[in-house]
């Protein structure tokens, strides 16, 4: 005869040490009190390591391997040259005065001359006889032209991709140029901004805070991430709570962006927009790069406030 299920209860709770079931019930609600603490605003969280964010100043090299020092500093190369004192204006003497010129005396008046007589008019002559007229010779024809020689398809085709390559030559010439110019406007203008650029430390080396390596200069990325923030701009008072972005950039070695994508969206559309704006201002870099590179960017909302 099979057991009851009530007798097999009371046979497995005989089997159970004495407080099992205390302590079961005590794990139990510990795994639900863990979670439910740990994502509370009472519960401590350690927020990852950052890498710090500094100024940097456009006018310094982009180089693999920067030295310690400060990257908002300027090189004794880049430092615009001083003005030479302007030298005093020697006096300019006085202007000698012209000389009196004599007035030379007036002519006297000539005697009046005679008035000349008038002469006898001469005799016309007797108008001639029209002579008859001889017949005007025949014009020649003119000469038909010759018809010229037939041009080839051969020939053609070679002048069609000789225009061609000339064309596509002007065109490459014009871009080039196009491009020399927004570099030269790219240089000015960061030249204007180390103006206002200042370290903090007078005299420190051109370098990196945890640069080990022996060039002078600054990494690609912090250059990459204040171009892109010197072309930002957004109110503070259209975005609230501190919005962050992660941003993939691909340059090439020109320093021209070849493309970009989101890694992770702040979630606030306007700040997200604001971004867009400023990479696709910041599509060329107004120096090339050691090599082409993709970075890694993150863009934090208050530390681009605190610039």
């Amino acid at each position: 005869m099979e057991m009851s299920r009530k007798q097999r209860w009371q046979q497995l709770q005989s089997v159970f040490e004495p407080g099992f079931r205390q302590m079961l019930l005590v794990s139990l609600l510990l795994h639900i009190l863990l979670p439910i603490l740990y994502f509370s605003p009472w519960f401590p969280k350690r927020e990852p390591a950052k890498p710090p964010v500094y100024r940097v100043n456009l006018v310094n090299k982009i180089v693999k391997n920067p030295q310690a020092g400060r990257p908002e500093a300027v090189s004794k190369q880049t430092q615009p040259a001083p003005e030479p004192a302007k030298a005093e204006p020697k006096p300019v003497p006085p202007e000698p005065k012209p000389e009196a010129i004599p007035i030379p005396p007036k002519p006297k008046p000539e005697p009046p001359k005679p008035k000349p007589q008038p002469k006898p008019e001469p005799k016309k002559p007797e108008p001639k006889k029209p002579e008859p007229k001889k017949p005007e010779p025949k014009k020649p024809e003119p000469k038909k032209p010759e018809p010229k020689p037939a041009v080839s398809k051969a020939q053609e085709n070679a002048l069609q991709k000789r225009l061609e390559q000339l064309r596509a030559r002007a065109e490459q010439q014009k871009a080039e140029a196009e491009r020399k110019a927004r570099l030269d406007a790219l240089r000015a203008a960061a030249a204007a901004e180390s103006q206002r650029v200042a370290s903090p430390v007078k005299g420190a080396p051109v370098g990196m805070l945890d640069g080990k390596g022996d060039e002078a200069g600054v990494s690609a990325t912090a250059f990459v991430r204040e171009f892109i923030q010197q072309q930002w701009v957004l109110s503070q008072h259209q975005v609230s709570g501190n919005p962050e972005a992660e941003v993939l950039l691909v340059y090439n070695s020109q320093g021209t962006l070849q493309h970009y994508r989101f890694l992770k969206k702040s979630g606030n559309s306007i700040f997200d927009d604001s971004l867009i704006k400023a990479i696709n201002k910041a599509k060329q870099l107004n120096q090339p790069l050691p090599s082409a590179e993709e970075f890694h960017i993150v863009f934090n909302l208050k530390e681009m406030l605190d610039r």
